[in-house]
């Protein structure tokens, strides 16, 4: 609603900017909290975080690493605070509520449908700090120094993260990579 009342010019520019990874951001939500109304919760917050705060923004900022650091902190405040129940409501009106279409929910895909259930596991068996920087730089495509910034940590440490990281799925996996029929598991895995 905010962004309808905003002008053409701001609009145009932050969706060229930033709502341009919303789909690596869903991903990566969606891996961060397993469960998509959660994700699709926390990518609303953080692209309306983004928002109201891109006009203090520099022209040449990184914009990805801004938005995934703004959906890591977003998720990570979540996690500290305790958790609200909200009443049941006999009244409420379930008929508003109709399944949405795919074009409707930009942030789907089917993603999860091309990971094996093994992949999946492995990665789920991963601390959260090293699925974060594997998430980011595997399956993200982002650079060292962008993970960096969001993750807030030097370079070093991030070269070491995803550096163990990989060798924590390369153990889970070397199972399912000779199942898989793969030569040289080590270069595969």
């Amino acid at each position: 609603m905010y962004l309808f009342f905003a002008g053409r010019k701001k609009r145009s520019a932050f969706a060229h900017d930033v709502l341009e990874h919303s789909d690596g951001l869903y991903r990566y939500a969606l891996k961060l909290t397993r469960d998509e109304q959660e994700a699709e919760d926390l990518v609303q917050e953080t692209l309306l975080k983004a928002y109201r705060n891109y006009s203090k923004t520099r022209t040449s900022s990184n914009y990805r690493a801004w938005a995934y650091t703004i959906l890591r902190n977003e998720f990570i405040s979540r996690k500290r605070k305790p958790k609200r129940e909200v009443p049941f409501d006999p009244d409420f009106d379930t008929d508003r509520l109709a399944t949405s279409s795919s074009e409707s929910e930009p942030f789907k895909n089917d993603w999860k449908q091309s990971v094996s259930d093994e992949i999946l596991l492995a990665l789920d068996g991963l601390g959260e700090t090293h699925r974060s920087v594997i998430l980011l730089c595997d399956v993200e495509g982002l650079t060292y120094e962008e993970i960096s910034q969001i993750m807030k940590c030097p370079i070093g440490t991030v070269r070491s993260r995803v550096f163990h990281a990989r060798k924590q799925l390369r153990q889970h996996l070397r199972e399912y990579a000779i199942q898989q029929g793969l030569e040289d598991i080590d270069e595969a895995v």
